[in-house]
C-alpha cells in the first residue's frame, strides 16, 4: 500500500509540473535509447540455471548467487504473450514470469538481460521450465507466482537485435529447443485451418491451428484471444514460420510474436489445394489411373460422403471409403484418421500417389492435413443389385455402397463374420470379408434369407466389406436372438452358468472409462429392463453413453464378490452402433436402494438431500447417509478425482448400485465423475 501510495504521488507530481510552463530544465539527460551495460557478468547459462530442475512438475528454490544473461526473443508487445517474456543464450531459453503489462516498453525484443536470480524460484508448467518469484497453493495445488519486483531482479542492457532462429523440422525439435526461438520451413496450414481465424478475439479464447510440413508431421499453433492479430485470417500458401517452442506434456506447440512471422505464399505441398479448391469428381480421378496417371490432379480436391465405419474397424484404420454421386474411392492416409461414417470429407488430391492394392484403386499416403471435414453429409442410398450384376461391374462399382437381397450365408470361422463368408442369392456369389481386428468379427452370422448392405471392394477378386452386423438384416433359425438384461441376470441361480447360445443385449453404457472408477476391462451396460457389469476379455474403448450390441451367447454368468456379471466376454463381440441416450436415474432414498439392491443392482440411482458423515477426500469408502439409511459411497484411488475432497452440506448423489462382500457384504454406489455429485 506504501509503494502504491508514493507511486500515485510521483504521478500527480509529474503531472503538475506538465502544467507549469517555463519552470524547469526540460533539457535533462535521457538513457541511450540502446542502453547501457549494467556491469554485470553472468556465471550461469540458461542451460546450466534450468538443468537445476530434475524433477517434473516440481520447483527449486534458488539460493545462491546465480546471474544469468540473455536476449529477449518474445514480449508482450502484439497480447500473444502475458506476464512474461522469453529469454534466451546461445545454450537455452526459459519463460520468465513478470508482474508487468506492457512489458515490451522495458524488455523489448532483442534487449539484452541480466536477471540476478538469487530469491527467484524455477517451477515446471507441464514440461516448460518457468522462472518466477514464489510459489502459492490453489484448489490443493502449487503453483509459480510471477516476479514482483523486477526492478531487484532484472537489469536491462544494451539492445542487441534479435539472435537468428533456429532451423528445424517439426520432427527435430526437442527439449533442448523448448522458449527457443525457431524457424520451420516448408510448411502450412492443414486445409481445415487455412483461412480461418488464429483466434477467437470476441469470446476472448486461445484457439489452436494445425501446422503440417509436406510430409504429414504436425504441430499446434497456440494464439491468444488477445493478440492484436486473433482475427487475421491464415495463409493457404505454404512457406516460414518463426515462433517460440514450447509443449504442454507430449504436445509440441507453437507461439507467434507478430503477424510477420508467418510467411506462407508459396504453393501449397505438391500442389495441393486447401478448402475452397477446385473439386473435381471421384469418376474423374479414377479415371486419370486408367490412362496411366500415377498421382491426383495438381490444385485439385475431391469431395463425398464416408461410407467406411471407422469405430468397427472393418476396414484399416489408415483407410476411409468415399463416395459421391459419380463413384468411390478408397483414400488412404499416412496415420490413422478421425473421419466417422457419413462425415462429408474434403480431401485435396494433388501429388497424391493413385495406385491399386491387389487390384483396389486408392489414394495412397494421403497426409492428415489434405483431408477436412465439411460437417454432417448424407449417405448415399445403395445400388439394388444381384450378385451377379455386382460382379460384372465390380470395377465401376468399386467402393461404393450395393444391397443384395434375399440372400443366405454360409462358411467364416465357426459361423462367425470372421474371415470369409459367401454369400449367394441364386444368381452367383460373393466373399463378405472381414477383418479378425473388427469388433465384430467374433460374432455369429444369421442364418436364412438375409438382405445385405456393403460396399464392394476387391483382394485380387471382387468382395464385399459390411460396416457392422446391422449391415445384415433378416435371417431365420440359428441367428440371434435379442434378449434382456433382465433374462440374463434371471439365467443366475447361485451358482456359475453360461447364456445360452446365439443371444444378443444391447445396452447404453452408464460407467465411465475415461474417470477410470471401474477397472479397464469392465463397463457397466443397462436397457429398459435392468443393467449387469460386462467383463470383457482385455481393455475396452467404450465410453459413457456409448450403444452397444453385444454377442453374449455361451458367456459366463459369475459373481464377483456379490456382484453379478458377464465374465470373459471377447473384445470383437461387442459392436458400437453410435451414441445412445443415457437412462435417467431412478430418483429414491437410500432405504430404498438397501431394500432393491439386488433388483436395482448395476442401475443409476439418484439420492436426493444426502450428506457426506465422513470427510477427506473421496479416495476409498465414504459413508453416504440422507435421514432414511447410510450407504458406502466407493472410489478407486485410480480415479483421477479420488484426491478431490468430498463437499459438505446437502448433495444430490447420482451413482451406480453395486455391492462388495469381501469380507463382509457391502453395498455401495459407485459415481462416474464428479458431476455426479451436486
Amino acid at each position: 500500500m506504501k509503494s502504491f501510495s508514493k507511486l500515485l504521488s510521483f504521478a500527480l507530481l509529474a503531472f503538475a509540473t506538465l502544467l507549469i510552463p517555463a519552470c524547469v530544465d526540460s533539457n535533462f539527460d535521457e538513457p541511450p535509447l540502446e542502453g547501457e551495460d549494467p556491469g554485470l557478468t553472468a556465471n550461469t547459462t540458461i542451460a546450466e540455471l534450468k538443468s537445476r530442475l530434475t524433477v517434473s512438475g516440481s520447483f527449486v528454490a534458488i539460493e545462491d548467487e546465480v546471474i544469468i544473461r540473455g536476449v529477449v526473443v518474445a514480449d508482450d508487445r502484439s497480447g500473444n504473450f502475458f506476464q512474461s517474456i522469453m529469454l534466451q543464450d546461445e545454450t537455452a531459453g526459459i519463460e520468465v514470469r513478470i508482474s508487468i503489462s506492457n512489458a515490451y516498453n522495458f524488455f523489448p525484443i532483442g534487449r539484452e538481460l541480466y536477471i540476478k536470480c538469487k530469491g527467484l524460484v524455477l517451477g515446471d508448467n507441464s514440461g516448460v521450465i518457468q522462472l518466477g518469484g514464489y510459489t502459492y497453493t490453489q484448489t490443493g495445488s502449487v503453483r509459480l507466482g510471477n516476479i514482483v519486483n523486477t526492478a531487484a531482479f532484472i537489469f536491462r542492457s544494451t539492445k542487441v537485435g534479435e539472435p537468428a532462429p533456429r532451423i528445424r523440422t517439426i520432427n527435430e525439435l526437442n527439449a533442448s529447443d523448448i522458449s527457443m526461438l525457431v524457424r520451420l520451413e516448408n510448411v502450412e496450414f492443414a486445409p481445415v485451418d487455412t483461412a480461418e481465424f488464429y483466434a477467437d478475439a470476441a469470446g476472448l479464447r486461445t484457439l489452436n491451428r494445425t501446422v503440417q510440413d509436406c510430409n504429414g508431421n504436425t504441430i499446434t499453433l497456440r494464439t491468444s484471444g488477445f493478440a492484436t492479430f486473433a482475427v487475421d485470417l491464415t495463409p493457404q500458401g505454404k512457406g516460414s514460420i518463426t515462433a517460440i517452442y514450447t509443449v504442454f506434456g507430449a504436445t509440441k506447440q507453437l507461439f507467434i510474436r507478430e503477424l510477420t512471422d508467418v510467411q506462407m505464399e508459396d504453393t501449397r505441398c505438391a500442389g495441393g489445394s486447401g478448402p475452397g479448391g477446385d473439386i473435381v469428381s471421384i469418376a474423374s480421378v479414377r479415371s486419370l489411373f486408367a490412362g496411366g496417371a500415377s498421382s491426383g490432379p495438381a490444385g485439385k480436391s475431391i469431395e463425398g460422403v464416408v461410407i467406411s465405419d471407422r469405430t468397427t474397424a472393418s476396414i484399416d484404420t489408415r483407410n476411409l471409403v468415399l463416395q459421391d454421386e459419380t463413384g468411390g474411392i478408397v483414400v488412404r492416409f499416412t496415420t490413422n484418421h478421425n473421419f466417422s461414417l457419413g462425415e462429408k470429407v474434403e480431401v485435396a488430391v494433388g501429388g497424391v500417389e493413385l495406385s491399386e492394392f491387389r487390384g483396389l484403386l486408392q489414394l495412397n499416403n494421403a497426409a492428415p492435413g489434405s483431408a477436412v471435414s465439411k460437417g454432417a453429409g448424407i449417405l448415399p442410398t445403395p445400388r439394388t443389385a444381384t450378385i451377379a450384376e455386382v460382379n460384372a461391374n465390380a470395377q465401376a462399382w468399386e467402393s461404393t455402397l450395393v444391397k443384395i437381397n434375399s440372400a443366405t450365408l454360409s462358411g467364416g470361422t465357426g459361423g462367425t463374420y470372421s474371415g470369409n463368408v459367401t454369400a449367394n442369392d441364386g444368381t452367383g456369389t460373393l466373399p463378405i470379408f472381414t477383418r479378425g481386428a473388427a469388433t465384430f468379427s467374433g460374432q455369429n452370422f444369421p442364418t436364412g434369407n438375409v438382405n445385405v448392405t456393403a460396399i464392394v471392394s476387391e483382394f485380387d477378386n471382387p468382395q464385399l466389406i459390411i460396416r457392422a452386423p446391422s449391415d445384415v438384416e433378416g435371417g431365420g433359425s440359428g441367428g440371434i436372438t435379442a434378449i434382456t438384461l433382465a433374462e440374463v441376470r434371471a439365467l443366475y441361480s447361485g451358482a456359475t452358468t453360461n447364456v445360452p447360445a446365439n443371444r444378443q443385449v444391447r445396452g447404453v453404457v452408464i460407467s465411465d472409462r475415461v474417470n477410470n472408477n471401474w477397472t479397464t476391462r469392465n463397463i457397466v451396460l443397462q436397457d429398459g429392463s435392468a443393467g449387469i457389469v460386462v467383463r470383457f476379455a482385455a481393455d475396452h474403448t467404450f465410453n459413457l453413453g456409448d450403444s452397444l450390441v453385444i454377442n453374449v451367447g455361451g458367456a459366463e454368468i459369475s459373481v464377483f464378490n456379490g456382484l453379478l456379471q458377464l465374465n470373459n466376454v471377447p473384445n470383437a463381440n461387442a459392436t458400437r452402433p453410435g451414441a445412445g441416450v443415457l437412462p435417467a436415474p431412478r430418483t429414491a432414498t437410500i432405504a430404498e436402494i438397501l431394500s432393491n439392491y439386488n433388483a436395482w443392482e448395476s442401475t443409476l440411482v439418484r439420492i436426493v438431500n444426502a450428506t457426506f458423515t465422513d470427510t477427506g477426500t473421496y479416495n476409498g469408502s465414504k459413508a453416504v447417509t440422507d435421514g432414511t439409511g447410510s450407504i458406502v459411497l466407493f472410489t478407486r484411488n485410480q480415479a483421477p478425482f479420488s484426491s478431490t475432497n468430498v463437499p459438505t452440506g446437502a448433495v444430490s448423489i447420482t451413482g451406480v448400485v453395486s455391492q462388495f462382500s469381501n469380507p463382509t457384504f457391502t453395498p455401495q454406489l459407485i459415481i462416474r465423475n464428479l458431476t455426479d455429485v451436486n
